[in-house]
């Protein structure tokens, strides 16, 4: 079971992503209650990982989601969940971009931290969840402006109240607040 576990990771060293998988689930169907297991079911996550793209990424996610399924409660399932959370942190796009792919990262953050407060990886996990909650406050800060700039003020308050309420550590939180005020006071003046 060594034997075959250690050589199914030697083409994982060299980007031989296929190689690797097709040894590692030999490994799976011939010792199905190895001790090798665990580990091999979060290579073959791994192997899908390294490979990239859009179709093997959505694989990697599988396999890691599957690995939570199977054990949830090692601690390997936590590195699992923090890679599903990095699948969506490498496709996210700028503030001005598609942001389905920030909403998951941050979905998946947040699903990390919550589910293993105790894993070693909980500061990263917290810094990624900063870095992808600062592209979708901009992404909001952003709309919010571009309806201020048309005197659009229940648009530009409904962003930028978003962007208060939801991202207080957002880096411009100061210019969300005084764009806020400001909109706010333009309202009134026109109501009146």
């Amino acid at each position: 079971e060594k034997e075959l576990f250690d050589r199914a990771t030697l083409p994982l060293k060299k980007h031989k992503y296929d190689i690797a998988r097709l040894d590692l689930q030999t490994l799976l169907n011939t010792y199905p209650d190895s001790e090798y297991q665990m580990r091999a079911k979060l290579a073959i996550g791994d192997t899908w990982y390294k490979e990239g793209g859009t179709a093997a990424m959505q694989q990697a996610e599988e396999e890691y989601k599957d690995f939570i399924t199977f054990f949830p409660d090692k601690p390997e399932a936590a590195e699992a969940q923090m890679k599903v959370a990095d699948i969506y942190y490498k496709q996210m796009e700028k503030p001005d971009r598609d942001p389905t792919n920030a909403i998951r990262s941050q979905e998946e953050y947040r699903a990390m931290i919550l589910q293993y407060p105790d894993s070693s990886l909980i500061p990263q996990a917290k810094q990624r969840l900063r870095e992808v909650q600062e592209v979708l406050a901009q992404r909001e800060f952003e709309i919010g402006e571009f309806y201020a700039a048309r005197e659009n003020w229940a648009g530009a308050i409904a962003r930028l109240q978003t962007v208060a309420d939801s991202y207080p550590l957002f880096s411009h939180a100061d210019q969300t607040l005084i764009t806020l005020g400001d909109a706010y006071a333009t309202e009134a003046q026109i109501a009146t």
